[in-house]
């Protein structure tokens, strides 16, 4: 039996470290398996009350410390629907889309939702009655501050990188705490933001809205993405579009997304179409971790 000359041999053995090596950068990475989630309760302390927002948390297994991203939802039209938005149910997939990516996410439901107790304090209204939007979003904010504060204490937290996110009037009222500037907090994504819709392309109070946007890019410091599909019905693309104008102008940095139309109603894309916003938000967490 012919032996195989050395030379050969080492030549095999190249070859096939090459081919592994290029079969680690070419093969998906594994995603992270995220933990059981746990439902909790968190003390929003306002005055001389306290209440308590339920909320889930969604991490990778292990000990951390993992980036946290702080999730909140948006407001049915019917008040009666208000009770439906529960951590057990709500954005369950994405939760665990972004735990597998090795974030830890709390989402949030708000006083005034699920099986909250306190009152609703997002539809404060102005002096001459109409929508006070700036106010009804720094209500908001107030639970995704205290959300902050739950989670920073957790030893597998990173409490220097947080992002907010939020979808609808959530995506509105993660605008509102990102102008706020809460410390750790280093980025903001907004899905379909905005307040006050009550009909297919309707708006109570329009130009209230696009106030308070310009009222939170006055005092944020922080990078935002804004995501609005093409056939979103709740916020048509010309008032995304005139929301992004007045937070920009104002002072605020954010990057504006189109996302392409989905179903019949493009507001919905957050849940539906999750291909088609991954990118867009996998790169902009990209670039804040390396800040």
């Amino acid at each position: 039996m012919m032996k195989m000359p050395k030379k050969t041999k080492r030549n095999i053995l190249l070859g096939i470290i090459f081919l592994l090596l290029l079969l680690l950068v070419i093969l998906p990475k594994k995603s992270t398996v995220p933990a059981e989630p746990e439902i909790v309760k968190i003390p929003v302390k306002l005055a001389d009350s306290t209440f308590w927002d339920e909320a889930r948390i969604t991490k990778p297994q292990g000990q951390g410390p993992f980036p946290l991203i702080v999730m909140t939802h948006g407001t049915p039209r019917l008040v009666k629907a208000r009770s439906q938005t529960t951590a057990s149910t709500y954005f369950k997939k994405q939760s665990a889309y972004f735990a597998s990516k090795g974030y830890a996410v709390i989402f949030v439901v708000r006083r005034g939702f699920g099986s909250s107790t306190a009152p609703y304090a997002e539809n404060p209204l102005l002096a001459n009655g109409t929508r006070n939007y700036t106010q009804a979003g720094l209500e908001a904010a107030k639970d995704l501050k205290a959300a902050v504060e739950y989670m920073r204490g957790k030893p597998y937290i990173d409490a220097k990188r947080i992002i907010l996110l939020g979808q609808s009037t959530g995506g509105h009222s993660v605008i509102a705490a990102g102008s706020l500037n809460i410390d750790g907090v280093i980025g903001v994504i907004n899905f379909a933001g905005g307040r006050g819709s009550y009909a297919p392309d309707l708006i109570r109070n329009e130009d209230n809205l696009l106030a308070s946007m310009g009222q939170y890019g006055k005092t944020s410091r922080i990078p935002t993405l804004w995501l609005y599909s093409s056939n979103d019905h709740f916020f048509r693309p010309a008032v995304a579009q005139a929301m992004y104008k007045a937070y920009t102008e104002n002072g605020g940095q954010a990057t504006f997304v189109t996302l392409p139309a989905y179903s019949n109603d493009g507001h919905k894309s957050f849940v539906g179409n999750p291909k088609g916003w991954e990118p867009y938000v996998e790169q902009f967490l990209e670039t804040l971790q390396h800040k």
